[in-house]
């Protein structure tokens, strides 16, 4: 599929603002792609459909996950919002043609990262973190900073933040967000 007709079908499906929040992931993960070198096509498409599941509600996003066969972990079936990732890989590849392994696994841990990640994973992980209509958080500057010169400084940076946010919230930590931390911690 054209990027035109990705960018009709995702302002049907998402809101507004997340809309232009997946510009903003396309922009900044091809901003990325072409500093550290990866494929700068690979990196728009990702960043542009790594949300394409988001806005599905949480009841929907359950059950069309197990509909698809997809693994649902303890901590997604307690927090089903963090399917999105995995439900955005499978729509990637049967809505919009994506057959590229590294953009779906891109998209599929956009959000809780993996130990050792390959080049795409971590600009789209980060992209998604630091693109231009994210919400302005008083550490937000120095990260993209990082993310400019250190790619796994940043990511320990993102993931030490996001812990210390869903603990302050008492949301459910997913297991791979911690061991992808520590994978990162350790350098």
């Amino acid at each position: 599929m054209e990027r035109e007709e990705m960018l009709i079908s995702l302002k049907k499906k998402l809101t507004p603002k997340r809309y232009v929040h997946s510009i903003g992931v396309e922009y900044t993960a091809a901003c990325m792609a072409f500093l550290y070198g990866e494929d700068v096509q690979r990196a728009r498409i990702a960043g542009l459909l790594h949300d394409n599941a988001k806005c599905i509600s949480v009841e929907d996003k359950l059950n069309k996950a197990r509909k698809h066969g997809l693994p649902i972990s303890a901590c997604e079936e307690e927090n089903p919002d963090l399917l999105h990732g995995k439900l955005g890989a499978y729509y990637a590849r049967k809505k919009y043609g994506v057959t590229d392994e590294g953009i779906l696994s891109a998209i599929t841990y956009h959000t809780t990262g993996k130990p050792d990640m390959t080049l795409l994973e971590k600009i789209i992980f980060v992209a998604d973190f630091i693109e231009p209509n994210r919400k302005m958080l008083s550490e937000l500057p120095e990260i993209r900073k990082e993310a400019m010169t250190d790619l796994d400084v940043c990511i320990r940076h993102i993931l030490k933040r996001t812990l210390e946010y869903l603990k302050e919230k008492n949301v459910a930590i997913d297991d791979l967000t911690e061991k992808t931390y520590e994978f990162y911690k350790r350098g």
